[in-house]
């Protein structure tokens, strides 16, 4: 391409001259495909280092007395500098020549090389990309070649750094993409690739030693990870922190990465969008834990300016806040007040103005309640008034339309007034009244809402209110006065302070409301509670049923749930957000906390509040892993680390501090504290947060140190808290609403506790060091719960497959790794249903489950039958232009696919791979039988392969008469077209036919490695081979096509090709003679009573062949006389074929051949005498087929063979029994050989690991596929 001409002061540094003429020279990189030697090395090597992404070629302009030289064009393709240089040849060099100075030259040259850049950028403007700089569209694109990862990973950003590796720094670049941290590094001519992903992430943190400071560690299950000498350590850790917590969410909930597309673009940004869309998130997430608002709020922007806080009648400086629904804003000084203006209550926002006052800058917010706000010293008055403008144009129609009467450019100077005049008004046609705000709602329920259960039940007048209640009443009264009420209130330090002191009992369900935040998502979901309650009315799941049965047991003390008002109002509020949030369900603990929310304020409120606890407050506290209270049991080991370490030393903590997290934290003290002074922290947790619980219990801790130090194990120290907690009381209630029924034994006012922590902990915990703390330990806590998993799923399956337990726990983690693949790159839709997938009782091994798409993935690399060297089965490869519904992975997943859920689950995966793998050749035989008969090939892509086949190209071979395809040549049977997957419930397949490693007959020691020690099979073995291929169903002829050629394909690209080859036209030839005979037979008994006639009618040779295959049918040991039979049939003219047959009907009922329903050559392999049964069998096989050999059986050479192959089609009565195909397969021991090697799975599944993650195999591996296509094609 051209470029801007830029100034070379060394034209030959690093470049090797090409072509050269008077004015320019053509340039080639070294180390840059030429050049390999030490010079080249080198400059290879600082180019990967630097990543200097130079071009590898160039043209630059000279002339012959300049000291500079002028780079002008450049490119990685050798045609397109060749273009170039062609075009500067014929246009450019001739005309130069005229020039009378150098300098005339140059200025020449630049301007046209300007020109001709700028008409270049015209028309490949549509590949400019607005939102991503030309190098990190280049970082992406080495990204994507580097490690071979899907389009779908996307990179967010890159850092040079050292990677530690044998305490040796090897300096590269370290790529985080979304869900993949890598690593690339190139020096003297070695590489060094990383690939980890995220959700293995055990350990994250910042690194300090002397040799490499500021560095990072990344622990893995599999290794350690080093990084040092970044340039920005502290932007790096904190996006690696950012992806990390993604994924460990991403384990909690199974939820890909969905990118914010509601970013505003910014043309030339030097920030990568995804890095944008995440620091976005960052900022929101903090913006939102600020003020508790909804988790769907996006931040806007932010703005240093005063408020005038009329309580104080002077300003405060601080920060404003606008997103979409929002105006908030927090003071930075001393003042401490936060201010939260919902932009659903505002009616007007004026510019205004005063030099006299000072107020310069100003904008005025007037609300729905008649509360002021004035914000001065704003940077751009203007551009504020207008986002204000645009955030309240897009509020719901259903809240008054906004009308902009104008905007002026100056601000008007009156008189002293904080009014302004109409044109610098934003106002509503008309305000809303508050208490619509506060409680809106769309719809009338069909049930009636639970009031504050306590205030229901014990009302109490003003004149029942004690002195002290009356006294607190009258204060909050003023404390309302001068600092509002309700969501705009001015929240201050001196409320803050009240609630430390305790809330009236009717006051708590309002500010619980409006501290929390759900009186906003209250008020922006009108009518969304009662909906739900109708919608799952009568609708019964696990959670309903646990919730039933622990209705009674919350707060069964209390009046309110001695009664069906407040039993039904319960279950309503738990039922419904069962509902609402799977994810979580239900736990026990949230009945505790949901009935104290019900006492306080109406039922939904109490549904607010709820889901404020457990989305927001709480995260992943209540679901059914508890991981949240397991992650705050490490920050809490952390914290008394940190500030009450003399008690680590005392004694083991772990059941203590296990304790504490799931009976303190679940139920916030309201199940282990005395109610009154529960409910006081409560007030606090409202107000401040999850430090709360965290402070409270070290104050705790702290008052028990003496008596801790004592303790001599942890009993003894639960005891002493049990004691301390029950002891807790609150003097400033005179009535309780609970009362104690434990003894009164007093340890400290509840008051006190909360000054305590407040007063020791306070200031140095709080909930940004809360958040981050939890990160670490998420990692963790997380990981510890999959590992646990991991080893339950595989003990799950002990003794239900061949493979012990470390090859298990090797399948398993490929197998999950493709399923947790497939929800962050979302290849596939998420297999189980929600309400199914958080169901406790459903068994370890059903917990992941895959679609076709995944299944097909690990199948086609890792199973024998599928060539796992490759991605795809070399069956696929054949097929690989049509439909993929024939291919063995089809069939496989269809007939794992018991039940049609189109998902399949680890037992049945691991079933399957065991079988293929490690089991013995009649179950690997059995297994490739069935999967083609229905349901895993049914009847409708039969139908769509033989029209496929009658409808393909002229040069491909269609569908012509088994018998003579497979008897007539020895060529690899033609390809066919695939059927696309179908599910069909035509023919019940259970997975608990096939055997496993305890009751198959592979525990008796038995390895089929030839026919011969096929024949030493114990008679329990053969009854054992009975029971499991009695119910096989008989497989027609268009369905053995489909088997033999699924065959030919498993054999194709092997070493042994030619006789595998030979062996499956010799197998093929004798099971088609064999359905033949058997259709005869059937022929002959569906017909009339003429057939006692026919059967009279016999020739002796066919006599004689039908009472030699009924005796060995009837009893095994009966082979005396087969030989004899034998040179009776040898010595019989292939003229009596017809008798053959028709002696079929009379002397073989419900037999076909040799091989019976009583499975003769199972029940007769295994008898020391008769270890030569096996062998005449199958000489048995060979003279029937010598007999059978006719011209009526098969099929006449005709004139026109492409015409009469195109008409025929299988034949519809033609069959065979598994034990024929299990017999005829036994007669060719390459064929043996092919599906009785066993497979080291574990060995398989690390390479395939590998090979994803280390993508520098892919070059070999990429070798092999093209030599696989080449002798396919």
């Amino acid at each position: 391409m051209w470029l801007k001409c830029e100034e070379i002061l060394l034209a030959n540094a690093l470049w090797t001259t090409e072509r050269a003429n008077m004015f320019f020279i053509l340039q080639h990189r070294k180390g840059r495909g030429k050049g390999r030697g030490l010079t080249g090395l080198l400059v290879g090597t600082m180019d990967a280092v630097l990543d200097s992404r130079s071009c590898r070629y160039r043209i630059i302009h000279t002339t012959e007395s300049a000291e500079l030289s002028w780079a002008i064009a450049e490119s990685d393709s050798k045609s397109e500098i060749e273009d170039h240089w062609t075009w500067l040849e014929n246009n450019l060099v001739s005309v130069l020549g005229d020039f009378e100075s150098e300098d005339e030259v140059t200025d020449y040259v630049k301007c046209k090389i300007e020109s001709l850049r700028a008409e270049s950028i015209h028309a490949d403007d549509v590949e400019v990309d607005e939102e991503e700089t030309k190098n990190f569209k280049g970082a992406v694109a080495k990204f994507h070649r580097l490690f071979k990862l899907p389009l779908e990973e996307k990179l967010v950003n890159y850092y040079s750094c050292s990677y530690i590796k044998h305490k040796v720094p090897r300096q590269g670049w370290l790529y985080l993409s979304i869900n993949h941290m890598c690593f690339y590094s190139f020096l003297l001519g070695k590489e060094s690739k990383i690939i980890t992903r995220w959700v293995d992430v055990k350990q994250l943190n910042k690194d300090e030693n002397i040799l490499f400071p500021n560095g990072i560690h990344v622990g893995t299950r599999e290794a350690d990870h080093y990084f040092t000498m970044f340039v920005s350590r502290e932007d790096a850790y904190k996006l690696m922190q950012q992806l990390t917590d993604m994924a460990m969410h991403q384990l909690i909930v199974e939820e890909g990465f969905m990118e914010d597309k509601s970013l505003p673009s910014t043309q030339n940004s030097k920030v990568p969008s995804l890095k944008r869309d995440l620091d976005a998130r960052a900022r929101s997430e903090a913006y939102q834990n600020l003020f508790r608002l909804p988790d769907r709020e996006r931040l806007d922007g932010d703005t240093r300016c005063c408020l005038w806080l009329p309580y104080k009648k002077a300003h405060t400086n601080g920060l404003l806040y606008v997103s979409k629904n929002y105006v908030c804003f927090d003071s930075k000084d001393q003042d401490d007040v936060q201010v939260v203006i919902p932009l659903r209550m505002v009616d007007c926002v004026e510019k205004t103005g005063n030099k006299q006052n000072e107020i310069n800058n100003a904008l005025l917010i007037s609300t729905s309640n008649k509360s002021n706000f004035l914000f001065t010293d704003l940077f751009d008055q203007d551009t504020m008034l207008v986002k204000l403008a645009d955030m309240l144009g897009q509020q719901t129609e259903h809240r008054s339309k906004v009308v902009i009467k104008s905007l002026t450019e100056d601000a008007t100077e009156g008189d002293g007034n904080s009014n302004t005049d109409s044109d610098n008004t934003l106002t509503r046609q008309s305000s809303i009244d508050q208490a619509d705000v506060s409680s809106p709602t769309s719809t009338t329920p069909q049930f009636e809402l639970a009031p504050a259960l306590h205030e229901h039940f014990c009302p109490k007048s003003i004149d029942d209110m004690s002195p002290k209640d009356a006294a607190r009443a009258s204060l909050w009264s003023m404390t309302f006065a001068e600092y509002g009420r309700g969501v705009c209130m001015y929240r201050t330090k001196k409320i803050h302070d009240e609630i430390m002191r305790g809330l009236p009992d009717d006051l708590r369900g309002e500010m619980w409301m409006i501290y929390s935040g759900a009186v906003n998502e209250m008020a922006t979901n009108p009518g969304y509670y009662a909906s739900l309650v109708e919608q799952t009315r009568g609708r019964t799941t696990i959670a309903t049923d646990e919730i039933e049965r622990d209705l009674h047991r919350s707060l069964p003390e209390h009046k309110a749930f001695q009664s069906s008002v407040g039993i039904d109002a319960l279950r309503r509020v738990l039922t419904a957000y069962a509902f609402r949030n799977p994810h979580i369900g239900y736990c026990q603990a949230m009945n505790i906390v949901t009935s104290v929310l019900l006492l306080f304020a109406n039922e939904e409120e109490a549904f607010w509040l709820l889901v404020a606890l457990c989305e927001r407050m709480l995260p992943d506290y209540y679901n059914t892993k508890v991981v949240g209270a397991l992650v705050d049991q490490g920050v809490l080991e952390e914290l008394i680390a940190d500030h009450l370490p003399h008690l680590l030393g005392n004694h083991n903590t772990t059941n203590l501090l296990s304790m504490i997290a799931l009976s303190w934290f679940l139920t916030i003290f309201l199940s282990v504290m005395p109610f009154e002074s529960a409910v006081n922290i409560l007030d606090c947790f409202f107000c401040d947060g999850a430090k709360v619980i965290f402070q409270i219990t070290l104050a705790i801790l702290d008052g028990c140190t003496e008596k801790l130090a004592n303790c001599k194990d942890d009993g003894e120290a639960i005891s002493v808290l049990t004691q301390y907690v029950d002891g807790v009381t609150n003097a400033d209630i005179v009535d309780p609403i609970l009362k104690s029924t434990k003894p009164g034994n007093t340890s400290i006012d509840v008051s006190l506790l909360i000054n305590d922590a407040y007063v020791k902990f306070g200031d140095v915990i709080t909930n940004e060091m809360i958040n981050k703390l939890r990160l670490k330990q998420k990692l963790k806590v997380v990981q510890g719960i999959e590992d646990t998993t991991s080893k339950n799923v595989v003990r799950s399956l002990d003794g239900e497959t061949c493979f012990d337990f470390a090859e298990l726990s090797a399948l398993f983690t490929l197998y999950k790794e493709e399923y947790q693949a497939s929800i962050y790159w979302r290849t596939g839709e998420k297999p189980a249903e929600i309400c199914q997938e958080y169901n406790p009782n459903r068994p370890y091994y059903d917990l992941y489950r895959l679609d076709y798409t995944q299944f097909k993935n690990i199948f086609v690399a890792i199973c024998p039958w599928a060539q796992g060297v490759a991605p795809e089965p070399i069956c696929v490869k054949v097929f690989r232009e049509n439909k993929e519904g024939s291919s063995l992975e089809a069939k496989m997943f269809r007939l794992l696919d018991e039940v049609g859920l189109q998902t399949i689950n680890f037992k049945q995966f691991a079933w399957c791979m065991s079988v293929t793998c490690k089991s013995d050749l009649a179950d690997r035989l059995l297994l490739f039988y069935k999967l083609h008969l229905p349901p895993a090939l049914p009847d409708s892509e039969l139908e769509l392969a033989d029209e496929i086949t009658n409808h393909s190209p002229g040069n491909v071979e269609p569908a012509t008469d088994a018998v003579e395809y497979f008897a007539t040549s020895s060529t690899p049977a033609p390809q066919s077209t695939p059927i696309s997957v179908t599910q069909s419930q035509s023919f019940p397949t259970s997975i608990s036919q096939a055997r496993s490693k305890h009751n198959s007959p592979a525990s008796t020691g038995f390895r089929a490695n030839s026919i011969e020690k096929y024949k030493q099979r114990s008679l329990d073995s053969a009854d054992l081979c009975k029971a499991d291929t009695e119910n096989v169903a008989s497989m027609n002829q268009a369905q053995f096509i489909q088997m033999w050629k699924t065959l030919y394909d498993m054999c194709t690209g092997s070493p042994s090709e030619q006789q595998l080859y030979h062996s499956i036209s010799t197998v093929a030839t004798l099971l088609l003679q064999i359905g033949e005979v058997g259709k005869q037979y059937r022929t002959r008994s569906g017909s009339d009573s003429k057939s006692r006639e026919d059967n009279a009618a016999l020739t002796n040779p066919d006599q004689e062949l039908l009472k030699t295959i009924d005796k060995i049918g009837k009893d095994p040991m009966n082979v005396g006389d087969v030989r004899t039979s034998q040179e009776n049939i040898s010595s019989n003219s292939v003229k009596g074929g017809d008798g053959i047959n028709t002696a079929s009907a009379g002397d073989m009922p419900k037999r076909t051949l040799s091989v019976t329903d009583q499975d003769p050559l199972s029940m007769s392999l295994l008898d020391d005498e008769t270890d030569s049964v096996c062998e005449e069998i199958i000489k048995e096989l060979e003279a029937t087929h010598q007999a059978v050999t006719s011209d009526r059986i098969m099929p006449q050479k005709m004139d026109s063979p492409n015409k009469s192959l195109k008409e025929s089609k299988p034949d519809p009565d033609w069959s065979i029994k598994f034990e024929q195909f299990l017999a005829s397969m036994l007669t060719e021991p390459s064929l043996v050989a092919v599906f009785e090697q066993d497979t080291d799975i574990i060995s398989t599944v690390e390479k395939y690991r590998q090979r994803r993650l280390r993508p520098s195999l892919d070059d070999d591996y990429a070798t092999l596929v093209a030599g696989t296509n080449k002798r396919l094609q």
